[in-house]
């Protein structure tokens, strides 16, 4: 969570009017008032124990400082905890941070495609830096981050590893930003360059410390959103409230400082961001004292805010009626690989399209294809990263291709 006592006024009236940007697309939300039942068992299967382990880790990290040598560490071991969850495709974002020529970390997009309509995205995600003001050297000083933001990033985590074991209509991203804390520098390179790209956000559902609980308060929601987005901030609530009805949420807003939702809002898209107390929130971020025990006082609540966030996300995307069970995907290998001038593909069942995407998700090319095998040119392509969506008789697979 960004926070800034000198920015006060300024992120105050930022939020009212600032981030408010027009949309570049309108969708519809469901209205949702029975509960179903596949939804209802996925959130039955967030498990505090999962999410625990998952801010251990992330808090054992000396800092997750955007400008510290551990934030490398921290990336690699996201990118592998999506990849052990069997995601489709997980991909780097780079950016550029102002003042700081030597970089920093990636933004993380672990892409799990839609099988009806895949270029409609849904994405939830939580800035995985820490931030310690108590000091220069970054490298030195300690900033265990553990509701600021371990505890989003869990959330993400878990949903993740629950909602991959299944098939949805749209497109699921599940991302993690970097240097949020210095003024959402990751997620606003990415936000713009998806509204560079057109890229057709449904909605962002953003989580940014879900951890601490003022003693003597229920666990309930101050969900964050601008009045453009209203009808996604109608959904979540009438959502939380079917599935939820003995826990209160209301609208509010968050006075003293700003975290990533801001980012999609201020370029075009729906964006919300349920937070764990907008007067009450947790005293110990940003210092060492943000740990689990002290900062994190509640797993309950994280795991609540998890189970409204995966229900909210899954509902949106569309779930598939296969339900929880395992799709059978193609067999497909793509030689070579980096590639030159072409690539060749060969599939185990009759291929149908290739698709080039670029890492911020935009269709570059769709190529009909036939038989078992086909050739794809690759000179049209500037050297880079891009995934491949195969398409054949049996589903869709995804690939890296990297082009020299």
């Amino acid at each position: 969570m960004k926070n800034n006592i000198f920015l006060l006024l300024f992120l105050f009236l930022g939020n009212l009017c600032v981030a408010q940007a027009p949309h570049l697309f309108e969708h519809t939300y469901p209205i949702v008032t029975t509960q179903n039942v596949e939804i209802r068992a996925l959130m039955d299967s967030v498990s505090v124990d999962s999410i625990k382990a998952n801010i251990e880790h992330l808090s054992s990290y000396h800092t997750r400082r955007y400008d510290s040598r551990y934030i490398w560490e921290v990336q690699d071991w996201l990118v592998g905890r999506y990849n052990d969850f069997g995601v489709d495709t997980v991909m780097l974002h780079d950016f550029p941070v102002p003042y700081f020529e030597q970089g920093t970390a990636d933004n993380i997009l672990a892409v799990q495609w839609g099988t009806k309509t895949p270029e409609e995205y849904v994405i939830c995600g939580a800035h995985y830096d820490s931030w310690n003001a108590d000091g220069y050297d970054p490298d030195t000083i300690r900033s265990p981050g553990a509701d600021d933001n371990a505890s989003g990033v869990a959330g993400i985590l878990e949903t993740a590893r629950l909602l991959s074991r299944c098939t949805f209509d749209r497109t699921i991203i599940y991302a993690n930003w970097c240097a949020e804390e210095i003024g959402l520098v990751g997620s606003a390179a990415y936000a713009a360059d998806c509204a560079a790209q057109r890229m057709d956000i449904v909605a962002y559902f953003n989580l940014d410390m879900t951890g601490y609980l003022e003693q003597g308060s229920d666990i309930h929601v101050n969900l964050m959103y601008t009045t453009q987005d209203s009808l996604l901030g109608k959904y979540v609530k009438r959502f939380s409230r079917t599935y939820f009805p003995d826990m209160r949420i209301w609208q509010d807003w968050l006075a003293w400082g700003d975290s990533d939702y801001s980012s999609f809002n201020r370029n075009g898209y729906a964006a919300i961001h349920p937070f764990e107390d907008t007067h009450a929130s947790s005293p110990f971020i940003h210092t060492r004292q943000d740990v689990l025990g002290v900062s994190v006082n509640n797993l309950e609540q994280c795991k609540r805010f998890t189970e409204l966030n995966l229900g909210t996300v899954a509902t949106l995307a569309g779930l598939n009626h296969d339900g929880v069970e395992e799709t059978i995907l193609p067999q497909v290998a793509v030689y070579p690989n980096p590639a030159r001038a072409s690539v060749t593909i060969l599939a185990d069942d009759g291929l149908q399209h290739v698709t080039v995407v670029n890492l911020i998700g935009q269709t570059l090319s769709q190529k009909e294809a036939q038989g078992n095998q086909f050739v794809l040119d690759t000179d049209a392509y500037p050297s880079g990263i891009y995934v491949l969506k195969i398409s054949t008789k049996k589903g869709t697979a995804t690939r890296r291709l990297v082009v020299w």
